[in-house]
């Protein structure tokens, strides 16, 4: 009596899977890309918005933002210069 084995059979534990190396998806391939593409978007959007808040502009508009805002005035004597170095 002789066995023999299937020949569909390509990895010798394909029941398991787990000693077989898939072939990585796109996402684990450009894990790196798509969070360096991510942290750029995140850095341009701090940067436009940083620019909202330092702007003395009343209205503001973007393709996707607008801001219509009341620019707060800052008084002369509301302001107070050291020129004292830090201690």
């Amino acid at each position: 009596m002789s066995f023999t084995m299937p020949e569909t059979i390509i990895c010798p534990i394909e029941c398991v899977k787990s000693g077989c190396d898939d072939p990585p998806d796109w996402l684990e391939k450009h894990n790196a890309f798509i969070l360096t593409l991510v942290a750029s978007m995140s850095a341009c959007l701090g940067i436009v918005f940083t620019y909202f808040l330092k702007s003395r502009c009343k209205n503001i508009k973007t393709p996707c933002v607008s801001c219509e805002r009341d620019v707060v005035t800052l008084e002369p004597d509301q302001v107070e210069v050291s020129t004292a170095p830090p201690a």
